[in-house]
Formats: C-alpha cells, sequence, structure tokens
C-alpha cells in the first residue's frame, strides 16, 4: 500500500499528468543527472519497493519540475507510512495485546493526524476509536494544513486534491471527539475544503468544486471565523460571471477585516478590480485597485497561509489584467515592474503573472516583448497543466495579431498545446 503523501504517488501523477511512459521519464532523469538511469527504477521509486536516496533529489527535481524539498518531503512521507504499516502488521498478529492498546498504538490520534485515515482501514479506526484531540495533535493538523497552502504553488491539482480528500476526512473523524480544540479543527476543516475546492476546480470539475465552496463557508460560519467564508468566495469567484464575481468579491472583503488580514483584503480587492473592469466599471475598478495596494503595503508575510502565493508579483499581475480592459496608460511600466518582481518563481503563479505581463504589452502595443513574454507563459502552462492555464491561453491566442509571422506562430504553438 502507496503512502497517499508519499514519492511514490507523486511522481507517477506528474509522470501520468505528462502523458510519459516510464522510459521517456527515466531519459529525463538520465540528462539531469548526466548518466545512465535504468527505466525499471522508475517502477521501483513509483511502486515504493525503493525509495530515492537523496543523491537523487537534484536529477529528480529538474525531470518532474518540481522542488527538491516537495521530493524529500515525500520520500519521508513514504518511510514513515512504512514505519507505520510495520507497526500495524506486527500489532494485528499478537492476539495477546490489549485491545486498548493496540486501539492507540496504531489507530491513535496521532497516527491519524499523519493521515492513516486517507485509507479505509484508516477511516475505520478514526470512528471506532474516537481519540481525544490534544492541543499537540491539533497543532499538527492546523499544521499540515497551512502547508497545503504552499504545496499547492507546485504540486498537480490531481495529486494535490487526493492529499487534501484524506486531510479531510482526518479532520471529520477528529472533530466530534476534538471538546476545547473543536473550533481550531472546524477551522483547518474550512481551510482544507475551501482548497480542495480550487483542486477541483483546477481540474474542471465545478460541480464538485462548488459543493467544497459551499462546505468550506458553512464550517467558517459554524466556527465563527469570516476569513473562511472570504477565502471560499475567493476562489469561487473565478467560475463566476463577472457581475456576479465582482459582487462576490466585494463581499468578501467585508470577511476579512482586522488585524492579521491585510493581505487577503489586497488579493479580494485586486481581484475585484480585475472584474470590476472586465463590465467596464473603470471607477470601481481604480478604487478598487486603490484599496489593494493600501492593504498590501500593510500587510506583512506568513498573516494568512493561504495568501502565501500573493506576492508583489501577483498584485501587479492582477493590476496589469485590470488596466488591459481599461487600456491603462501604465500598462508598460506595471507590466516592467511585475517581470522584475516575478525573478525566479517557479510556482504556478508564475502562470498567471507572464500572461498578464504577456497581455499587457499586447495590448500596449509592444508586440515584440508580447509576444517573447507570451512563449515563456506557453511555456510554463504547459509544464503545469491547469485549468486557468488553459483558459487564458486560449484568450491569449485569440488575442495574438495575425499580421506578424511571430505572432502567427505562438498562435499555433497554443492550439497545439491545448490539442495535446
Amino acid at each position: 500500500m502507496l503512502a497517499p503523501d508519499g514519492i511514490g504517488v507523486l511522481l507517477r501523477t506528474i509522470r501520468e499528468d505528462a502523458g510519459r511512459t516510464r522510459s521517456e521519464q527515466a531519459r529525463l532523469i538520465a540528462d539531469a543527472h548526466d548518466g545512465y538511469f535504468d527505466s525499471e527504477n522508475v517502477k521501483r521509486w513509483e511502486t515504493e519497493n525503493r525509495l530515492p536516496t537523496p543523491m537523487w533529489d537534484p536529477a529528480l527535481s529538474v525531470a518532474y519540475g518540481i522542488p527538491q524539498t516537495t521530493v524529500r518531503r515525500a520520500v519521508g512521507a513514504s518511510r514513515r507510512y512504512r514505519k507505520q504499516a510495520m507497526a500495524a502488521t506486527v500489532l494485528l498478529h499478537d492476539q495477546e495485546e490489549d485491545d486498548m492498546k493496540r486501539r492507540t498504538a496504531v489507530f491513535g490520534s496521532a497516527a491519524i493526524a499523519a493521515g492513516l485515515a486517507a485509507d479505509p482501514w484508516g477511516r475505520l479506526a478514526a470512528a471506532v476509536s474516537r481519540p481525544k484531540v490534544d492541543a499537540k495533535t491539533a497543532a499538527e493538523l492546523t499544521e499540515k494544513t497551512a502547508g497545503f497552502f504552499t504545496t499547492e504553488e507546485h504540486l498537480p491539482a490531481r495529486l494535490l486534491a487526493r492529499r487534501l480528500d484524506g486531510h479531510l476526512e482526518t479532520l471529520t473523524a477528529l472533530i466530534p471527539g476534538a471538546g476545547r480544540h473543536e473550533r481550531e479543527l472546524m477551522v483547518a476543516a474550512g481551510e482544507t475544503a475551501a482548497l480542495a475546492g480550487w483542486a477541483a476546480y483546477d481540474l474542471g470539475d465545478t460541480d464538485r468544486a462548488r459543493n467544497y465552496y459551499k462546505t468550506a463557508a458553512l464550517a467558517g460560519r459554524e466556527a465563527g471565523h469570516g476569513a473562511i467564508v472570504a477565502l471560499a468566495l475567493g476562489y469561487a469567484s473565478y467560475a463566476m460571471k463577472p457581475t456576479a464575481a465582482r459582487d462576490a468579491l466585494a463581499d468578501a472583503q467585508n470577511h476579512v477585516r482586522g488585524r492579521g488580514y491585510a493581505t487577503a483584503r489586497s488579493w479580494l480587492a485586486a481581484r475585484e478590480a480585475e472584474e470590476a473592469a472586465g463590465i467596464g466599471d473603470q471607477a470601481g475598478a481604480v478604487r478598487a485597485l486603490d484599496r489593494a495596494n493600501t492593504a498590501f503595503d500593510y500587510g506583512t508575510p506568513g498573516e494568512q497561509p493561504w495568501t502565501c502565493f500573493f506576492r508583489q508579483a501577483r498584485l501587479d499581475s492582477l493590476s496589469l489584467s485590470a488596466y488591459a480592459k481599461l487600456r491603462h496608460p501604465d500598462l508598460v511600466p506595471t507590466a516592467d515592474a511585475a517581470l522584475e518582481h516575478l525573478g525566479d518563481d517557479d510556482s504556478k503563479v508564475r502562470i498567471a503573472v507572464l500572461h498578464d505581463v504577456a497581455n499587457g504589452y499586447l495590448v500596449a502595443g509592444e508586440r515584440e516583448p508580447g509576444v517573447e513574454i507570451g512563449h515563456r507563459f506557453v511555456k510554463a502552462a504547459t509544464v503545469t497543466p491547469t485549468t486557468m492555464g488553459r483558459q487564458r491561453m486560449k484568450e491569449f491566442a485569440a488575442a495574438l495579431p495575425a499580421d506578424t509571422a511571430a505572432a502567427r506562430a505562438l498562435a499555433e504553438d497554443i492550439r497545439a498545446a491545448l490539442v495535446a
């Protein structure tokens, strides 16, 4: 049995999402490692018959397009899962062991917090043992929830969705016995459900996404934590029509007032500006951008785990998106600033920023840099496929002028990528 968040599932999912065979993946690893690599090792790692040693971290990072820290975390999860599985095997064959001790050792709150409830026997354990949640377990679960928002920036949506589902089942099983930690776990569950909705949207399952968002908002209301409602509205706005999205984003900002939410307010206000510009509300878009920039100046890194993606480059790109729709004179300087702030960021945020920069240049009449950055955008969107990336590729292909060979060639590249 593979660890739900282990190296085997990670490597197989990325390879399959890219449409590569094990032999093709082995050649990529060989190129990154600068030497021969047997494709059988890909199979051994995917099935976790063997685990990659640290010497392979750099090659796996390059060949799979993920940070080395993600590789190390996944290998560590697989090692922990092996130990837990071995402990369970020994214990279940020891008939003289006291039943209560057996339940505590194998299915206790610490094990469930590690993610065992992602499997059928883990879910049963959670149901029958009803472990009491102590402060340490609650803190571990909250920390794991926060970690998913950082992981989302790099991990394929299908793999992220599996991990989130398992984590949400863990929280669901523990909340009834959480006692004084109930609200803490409800907040974690609400944040997890919101992110699960975003992953579902990324996979094109809008109905599933909508249900997750509704559940997240319900958890936020029950816990008296309005920020979760704001988070759910922010994610859900991407699937709404522009007027409804603008209104939802304006409402969301009412749920993130007070200290600790400046970055969240900035994100939601910038998104409101983008949607307002889309329906021709120039005054509303400018006011929303003013609020976004002011709030961003007051924000500090790490205020909320779910705003870790919202850095200066992303604020720039949302401003660009609004400016392009408004034909604003600051398009080019804002595009230049976004590129400078983006740097070497290799996360999914890169896709959105590069699209908005390329489109901004095109709208401003700067075709050459628009096409140049457009190539970088298409490469990023192809390496890390997302629903938003595909939508933006379609929009960008339609916006490319047909009177230059370079623009026509890029449009053809995009169309080929969309049907691949």
